[in-house]
Parts: structure tokens; sequence; C-alpha cells
């Protein structure tokens, strides 16, 4: 895993950006564009018949200079299809506004893969709201239970929309429970950008908190 002081995420070439998501997005959108590779276009991730996931971030992406795009349906089209479109991109986007549990249920299997294999080639993969939840080692779901995500983040708790992680009840309960878990908090507008040589930047509004577990003693 890349690693910059405490923090440990996903080994690749590309960039994962983890997005607080909201309405002021533009901003860490441009930033990500900037760190695209030159191959490959823009896979927008969508669920199924959830209406306007994906197309909206591509309308934004377009008008910020974007590659040319593509939709990606994870729940219509068959697995090799997915995985071949997704592990093909120069970007990979994940936009907030889905049910997390709904979200993180179609990511397993191919999807995850196809990042995964896009990622390591070098993309970007800019995961938005919800979507920055599923990369942590626990998802909160809607339902207010605790689940397993894909731990891009190792021991990670990743909670958007929040200006301090010390404000959340549910991620103090989670580094008293796991010592060496690492909660982490992004506002609306601000981002966390994690790089392949351990670059550990916020962006936007640059609203990004962190709190660890005792057992790293600081």
């Amino acid at each position: 895993m890349a690693q910059n002081n405490v923090l440990r995420w996903q080994d690749g070439r590309g960039w994962l950006i983890l997005s607080g998501g909201g309405e002021n997005l533009s901003d860490v959108r441009a930033l990500a564009l900037g760190r695209a590779a030159a191959d490959g276009g823009v896979a927008y991730i969508t669920l199924g018949s959830q209406s306007g996931l994906g197309e909206r971030a591509l309308a934004d992406m377009e008008d910020l200079g974007a590659p040319p795009g593509y939709l990606v349906d994870v729940l219509s089209e068959d697995d090799e299809t997915v995985t071949d479109m997704l592990s093909e991109a120069g970007i990979v986007v994940i936009e907030g506004g889905a049910e997390l549990d709904d979200l993180r249920s179609s990511l397993i299997g191919a999807a995850i893969g196809g990042i995964q294999t896009a990622f390591q080639n070098g993309a970007v993969v800019l995961a938005e709201g919800s979507g920055a939840s599923v990369f942590g080692a626990w998802v909160l779901l809607d339902s207010d239970e605790l689940t397993a995500g894909f731990e891009w983040l190792d021991n990670g708790l990743i909670i958007p929309g929040i200006t301090s992680i010390a404000d959340s009840s549910l991620a103090q309960d989670v580094l008293l429970r796991q010592p060496g878990s690492i909660a982490v908090g992004i506002g609306e507008g601000s981002a966390l950008a994690l790089g392949p040589d351990g670059e550990v930047e916020p962006w936007g509004l640059r609203q990004v908190t962190v709190a660890l577990g005792k057992e790293y003693g600081l």
C-alpha cells in the first residue's frame, strides 16, 4: 500500500480522490482532471434506472474540458463488459446520490475489479459523497448499520459531508472499538487526494479532518 505518515491506501499509479460531495463540486473535479493520464476516457458509474446518476457528473465534467466520457451501468451490463469499460478508463467517476447499501452492493465484483485495474494503470478514481464512503474499511449504511467497505484506505472510516470528524459520534465509537482505525471527515466542496508517490493533498475548500485510534499514541 502507498503510505504517507499514518495514512495507507491502495497501491497503483493513479490518484484516489475522496470528495465530500455537496453542490460545489466543480473545483475538485477540475483538479482531478489535472491529474488525469493522457490515455483513456472518463467512465461514469450508473446504477440501473436511478435517474440522473452519472449523467449530471458527465455534463459538468464536459463543461470543465474533460475528455470523451461514457456511462457504465454496473447493474445492467454483464460482468465482462463492466470490467472492460472501467479498466480502460483514464478517469472513473463515482457520483454521490445513491443509497449507500445499493452503491456498495453494485460495485462488489466486476465493477471494483475494473476500477482497481484502471487505478493500477494510472487512472484517477474520483469518488464523491456516498461514493467516497465505500472506499474505507467500514461503511455506515443508511440504516445506521456498520458494514465492511473495500478498504482502499487502510483501517479507514470515511464520512463525507462533515467539516470536523470530532462532531461524529459514530467515528468516536469506531475509534474506541478499533484502536488501529483512522476516521476521516471530508466537508462538502472539499476532497482528500491521495497520490501514487505518497502525496496527501486537501482540495477545494480543504475541510478535511482526521482522527486516530489510541493505537497510534499521538
